[in-house]
């Protein structure tokens, strides 16, 4: 693995994607589709040695589950093609556009951030989404994949520089690498070259990354994610969103973590604790909570900060909504936070008054989702502030640039 090259591969396309017709990286994302329908006996075979090398080496089962590419997610990866490549193209498109007092006509147009370096771990379905939405926002792609799914990622590396070339795009506008950490590292410095790092696994990993990388890099740690339900708020209502944002999906970093109950709500706490205890899960409470249910663990300090990913949530009463938003402040990780509440007044306020990248009323953090928002899929989340906050779309991966158009206009006088 030469990593200058193809760093250098991915910015000479980078140059040819951004003046990429829409309709030919719409027939390149057809493309992969096709292939991947029609090849998928293949690319599950691959999976399957990924599966059998990881099993072999001991790989825990919930990084194993991720690694599963079966029919089902092929399937949907297929959906999910033909969703981005129906999706508008943000490349070219204008705003805040406006004349000046003095006659200039003055507008922002998108454009490409250039090469995109994704590193992530297991989830070989990345290895599709984030191609697709690099390719479809005029941005070259470097991916690169944990270790452990190195054949299927190969095997969806060559569909795509099939299907690009096929689509008269140049193959190397999405590159399939697996190189060594240090190969990783030494790519990381290449900032004249890389654009943006996009990280996608766990703390540690998007630690390691962000404190090497001379490259910005959008990221976010972990989703210490919050629903708060309000002095008077529809009890049944409250505790179907709670389970909803717990239960669904318990390992995914939208996933609440902790229940804040306002006092004036908590005569339904023996409910809440109910809820969570049917559906498998441990509750860990403050001792305001203990006394109102039973079968509640201590919570400490710790669980306040802890993204469980596991079917664990820990409850809380506080006094009100601005109780609430100090706790999610201090607490949380700035990704996503609900209120469940019938009053308008604190709904605004927790909107207003929550720091972090996608905020709810009266909906499950599940919907801190780049599908459920328009976005097709999502490429990450972003907790930082600049460039992008949230789920990260089309739109997140392009900038933009002043497009000026004066009439002989100058700034001073030459004619003496």
């Amino acid at each position: 693995m030469n990593v200058k090259d193809i760093a250098k591969q991915a910015r000479r396309s980078a140059a040819e994607l951004a003046a990429a017709p829409t309709e030919r990286k719409n027939q390149a994302l057809k493309l992969m589709g096709e292939k991947l329908s029609e090849r998928a006996g293949e690319v599950l075979s691959a999976n399957e040695e990924d599966l059998c090398r990881a099993e072999g080496d001991g790989l825990e089962q919930k990084l194993v589950a991720r690694l599963r590419f079966g029919e089902d997610k092929i399937s949907s990866r297929v959906r999910c093609l033909e969703k981005i490549a129906a999706l508008e193209d943000p490349v070219g498109q204008t705003f805040a556009a406006g004349r000046r007092p003095n006659g200039l006509e003055v507008a922002r147009v998108r454009v490409p951030l250039g090469v995109i370096l994704m590193i992530y771990e297991a989830r070989p379905h990345v290895t599709v989404n984030a191609g697709a939405f690099c390719l479809k926002s005029g941005n070259a792609a470097i991916l690169r994949g944990g270790s452990e799914a190195r054949q299927c990622n190969e095997m969806l590396g060559a569909l795509w520089r099939e299907s690009l070339t096929e689509a008269g795009l140049p193959e190397d506008a999405v590159q399939v690498v697996s190189g060594s950490h240090e190969e990783i590292g030494e790519l990381l410095t290449l900032d004249e070259y890389v654009d943006l790092v996009i990280p996608r696994g766990g703390k540690g990993l998007i630690r390691s990354i962000a404190e090497k990388s001379r490259i910005p890099v959008i990221k976010h740690f972990e989703g210490v994610c919050h629903v708060y339900i309000d002095d008077g708020a529809d009890v049944a209502r409250a505790i179907e969103i709670a389970i909803d944002s717990k239960c669904l999906m318990p390992e995914v970093c939208n996933a609440m973590e902790t229940v804040l109950v306002a006092e004036g709500a908590s005569g339904a706490m023996g409910d809440i604790v109910e809820a969570f205890s049917r559906h498998g899960v441990t509750v860990r409470g403050c001792e305001r909570t203990r006394e109102l249910a039973e079968g509640v663990e201590p919570a400490d300090e710790d669980d306040w900060r802890t993204e469980y990913l596991d079917t664990v949530v820990s409850i809380r009463v506080v006094g009100d909504v601005a109780d609430a938003i100090e706790h999610i402040n201090k607490y949380g990780s700035h990704h996503t936070d609900s209120i469940v509440t019938d009053s308008e007044s604190r709904a605004r306020r927790f909107l207003a008054g929550v720091d972090s990248g996608v905020v709810l009323v009266n909906a499950s953090t599940m919907f801190c989702d780049g599908e459920s928002l328009g976005m097709g899929a999502e490429i990450g989340i972003s907790t930082d502030k600049l460039h992008a906050r949230g789920p990260m779309g089309l739109e997140e991966l392009t900038t933009y640039k002043f497009a000026i158009r004066g009439d002989g206009h100058v700034m001073g006088n030459w004619n003496g």
